[in-house]
Order: C-alpha cells, then structure tokens, then sequence
C-alpha cells in the first residue's frame, strides 16, 4: 500500500465533498425561490436540509484534521477542528499500539508524562477491557517499572495521516515499545 497515494486519493475526496456540499449549500435555496414553493414547509425542510448539509461539512472537517510538530525530543500533535492539543515528550513514551487498518487506525500512545496535558487519561480497568492488547504490553511494562504511574491517549482522527504520525512516532520514541500491531501497520507503509 503506497500511503502517499491513499493520502493524496483521500484529499481529492475530502475537497471533492467540500465542493459538492457547498454547491448544494448555496443552489437548494436557489432552486426553491424559482420554483416559488415558499410555503412553510418547503421553507422549514430546506433549513433543515441546510443545517444538515453545514454539520456535514464540519464533522468531515474535524475528522480529517491532524497536525503534529517535532523538533529535538518534543512532539506536539493537534487534533480534530477544536486542534485539541497534545505536548509529548517522545523519551517518557513507553509503549504504541495501533487498532484496525487503513482510514480508521487508532493510535494508542502509553506515557509516564502527564505534563502539561489535561487530555491524556490514567489508566484504567475500561481502558484494560477497551483494548486487551495494549492492556498485555502494558501489564509488561507495570512489572519491569512499577514505581511510575502511565497515562494514555488515542489518535482516531486524521484519516491516513496517522500513518505518517506513526512513522514519526517510531522513529523519535527510541525507548518506546511497539506492539505487533503497530509494527504490521508499520510495514504497510514501507512495503
């Protein structure tokens, strides 16, 4: 899988989506004062339709929204419309996971580093049951260094950009383990 085609592929899409939901934005209006079905029905279905229409455009704005910088040994990553921020530093991340394939991979990132980040959770029994397989790396590594206490977060939005965060993330977090998830998605993007 060549991950820069599927990005580019997946812009085209985004930008063809834009272009076709604000054309039907600003023609549904058009097209009811023409027609003269003012009524209020036709008037109240068409807000309707353009409520829905600018909710759209904004869910799929805020689902493929991912930024992240590196410089030296700190990652800043934001996310979704709201760019909510995450600050990483990438020696005090312990342990990456991935779950599922392609436009819906989520980055699972364990941390002893809470810092300046109010998004990042401790965890918890839900997150054990949540992802068992990140729950076993992570019961390894609570047995190597029982003394610190780890936080998580994950990475659902961004489309296949998470893939070139999950490049970035392997090779800045030298001291991090990979799970064998992260590592077969790894080699999708080399292979």
């Amino acid at each position: 899988m060549d991950i820069y085609k599927a990005y580019e592929k997946q812009r085209k899409s985004y930008k063809r989506f834009i272009i076709l939901m604000t054309i039907l934005f600003f023609s549904l209006p058009l097209i009811v004062y023409i027609t003269g079905k003012t009524e209020l029905f036709f008037v109240s279905y068409l807000i309707f339709i353009e409520i829905l229409i600018f909710v759209a455009i904004i869910l799929a704005k805020d689902n493929w929204t991912l930024e992240f910088n590196l410089s030296n040994n700190k990652m800043i990553l934001k996310i979704g419309l709201l760019k909510k921020k995450y600050n990483i530093l990438c020696d005090k991340v312990v342990c990456i996971h991935t779950e599922k394939d392609y436009e819906d991979l989520q980055i699972i990132v364990l941390t002893t580093q809470k810092f300046r980040n109010k998004f990042f959770k401790p965890i918890t029994e839900n997150f054990l049951k949540k992802y068992p397989l990140a729950a076993h790396e992570y019961i390894k590594i609570k047995h190597i260094d029982p003394e610190f206490e780890y936080y998580y977060f994950v990475v659902k939005k961004g489309g296949f950009l998470k893939y070139e965060l999950l490049e970035a993330l392997f090779k800045n977090c030298v001291k991090a383990v990979f799970t064998e998830n992260s590592i077969s998605n790894l080699k999708k993007i080399r292979y």
